[in-house]
């Protein structure tokens, strides 16, 4: 929409990913693959009525995604020998201040109100967290979610990429868990690589 209205496209962005982490796009023809990829796992294992309830929860996912405007998204779809296993995935949105005013406001009030604070010292990002419980297949499941928010350069702090990642957990194993504080660990030290890549056509 930036680029019809005559404005300059927002650059694109990278992170050293986790191993066995890919980057997805969440369009039509990656919904396809990964449906594709399940249908194949689960007939191997002679249990097809699995795929059909794993292809309604896909079909779910991607339609949140789409409502909520998601351009990017990051999880272990990749088959990796010996990687430790992260049980989470981060999305990417882009965060916009109303009426065309900087984000500032925005982010005091995090810092003010939901405990945001830079990430690891870096103030170009905030970082804060949320606890959650949902149900997943008949299961209690807790869920963290951690929100990391960095103004997009150019953008005169009108607009900022916000990487949101979920991280779940059963509710035996406690927020203090030595495992469950690494994994949070180890999406901070991802997210903290992010670099900016100049748009297309420019120098």
């Amino acid at each position: 929409m930036r680029e019809m209205l005559g404005a300059a496209k927002d650059p694109d962005f990278n992170l050293k990913l986790l191993p066995g982490w890919e980057r997805h796009t969440p369009n039509s023809a990656d919904r396809t693959a990964i449906d594709e990829a399940l249908k194949r796992r689960m007939m191997a294992a002679n249990r097809p009525d699995l795929h059909a309830a794993l292809k309604v929860h896909l079909d779910q996912t991607f339609r949140s995604m789409q409502e909520q405007g998601v351009i990017a998204y990051f999880a272990a779809t990749s088959e990796t020998e010996g990687r430790a296993y992260v049980p989470g995935s981060i999305v990417a949105t882009i965060r916009r201040s109303p009426a065309g005013q900087s984000l500032d406001a925005y982010v005091a009030d995090a810092i003010r109100n939901l405990g945001a604070t830079p990430l690891f010292e870096d103030k170009r990002f905030i970082r804060f967290e949320r606890e959650s419980s949902k149900t997943v297949e008949g299961e209690l499941v807790d869920v963290s979610t951690i929100c990391y928010i960095t103004p997009i350069p150019g953008s005169n702090r009108r607009r900022g990429l916000q990487l949101t990642a979920s991280l779940a957990r059963p509710p035996e194993m406690k927020a203090t868990d030595e495992m469950f504080v690494a994994w949070k660990t180890a999406l901070d030290v991802c997210v903290s690589t992010l670099r900016w890549e100049r748009p297309a056509g420019h120098s």
